[in-house]
């Protein structure tokens, strides 16, 4: 969305452009008189820029030259033209205090808009092209929908702007994937104390913090939640990641939080990148062979549950387990 400045530069634009495009050819003092309020300098800027671009033909006459639309006129979007002149000059002659930087110094992150923001971490445009504007076509085509924004490739963020090279799109995603870890974190602190007591709350529990685990993760993943003897969320942790194995799934390395947390039973989380949470065969013999170590260490296994996209499976509810 434009700011208020933004929006009477593009007016200012719309209004020469549009009485320009009316007429076949004209001379400057002809437009003078057609927009008495419009200052002659910002006129004649504008019609030597159509000139410089070919849209418009200059005549000979040195005193008062005639100018005429080339045979470009018809390819010629409006539009497109004077945004691309209304956010260039914004950012190069805005006041420093209006600058995304300056402004979060100023303001603070939180004051700024997403545009804004990518357009800090894109640090840099190229010639034609701004960090701003870049940021402004990034905000456009994926508005608040952050999520679909990290989920973007080098080549497709490259393909919207051509000021994000390599190291702009690294920033973005690793500051994106900050804001996830940072959402995961104030998640799980407020997931202790959570009360499961049958699959069920299970399932509900794992819905709410493992459903990111089964939509982004590209590569199985192993997590444990542990709980008291009350049946509480004491935490949750992370034991593998990688191709889900018997080697990488160790009851060592599944029970070793458990017993430092002094957790009285727990719950088996994994997720399948290939969108389908039917547990495989390794999936059942696995959780046959931890089951038969919960019960010599004294720990009950409540479930295991199984994340994919936008389906959950129980293995208890299966009679896997």
């Amino acid at each position: 969305m434009k700011t208020k400045t933004e929006a009477e530069r593009f007016s200012r634009y719309q209004e020469l452009i549009g009485l320009l495009l009316k007429k076949d050819s004209f001379n400057k003092p002809k437009i003078y008189e057609s927009l008495p309020g419009e200052k002659t300098a910002f006129i004649g800027r504008v019609i030597g820029e159509l000139v410089r671009d070919g849209y418009l033909i200059k005549g000979e006459s040195k005193t008062n030259p005639h100018y005429s639309w080339s045979v470009k006129k018809d390819g010629f979007n409006a539009e497109k033209w004077i945004d691309h002149r209304v956010i260039t000059a914004t950012v190069k002659r805005s006041p420093a205090i209006d600058r995304p930087r300056e402004r979060l110094l100023k303001v603070g992150a939180s004051g700024l808009k997403i545009s804004e923001l990518l357009a800090i971490l894109i640090r840099s445009g190229l010639q034609g092209e701004s960090a701003m504007q870049a940021g402004e076509k990034l905000a456009a085509l994926f508005g608040n929908d952050l999520e679909k924004l990290s989920l973007q490739a080098r080549g497709e963020l490259k393909q919207v702007s051509k000021a994000i090279g390599e190291t702009a799109y690294c920033q973005i995603m690793a500051a994106l994937e900050l804001g996830k870890r940072l959402a995961n974190q104030r998640q799980a602190d407020s997931a202790v104390g959570h009360k499961i007591r049958n699959t069920s709350d299970a399932l509900a529990y794992c819905k709410q913090h493992f459903m990111r685990l089964g939509r982004e993760a590209k590569q199985e993943e192993f997590h444990v939640v542990l709980l008291d003897e009350k049946h509480k969320v004491i935490k949750s942790e992370q034991v593998t990641i990688g191709l889900l194995s018997q080697c990488l799934a160790h009851p060592r390395e599944v029970f070793k939080p458990a017993i430092r947390e002094s957790a009285i039973s727990i719950i088996l989380v994994h997720n399948h990148p290939n969108g389908d949470p039917t547990p495989s065969q390794d999936d059942k013999t696995i959780t046959k062979e931890l089951k038969r170590a919960a019960e010599t260490l004294g720990i009950r296994i409540l479930d295991h549950v199984i994340v994919s996209k936008d389906k959950i499976l129980s293995m208890v509810e299966e009679k896997i387990l």
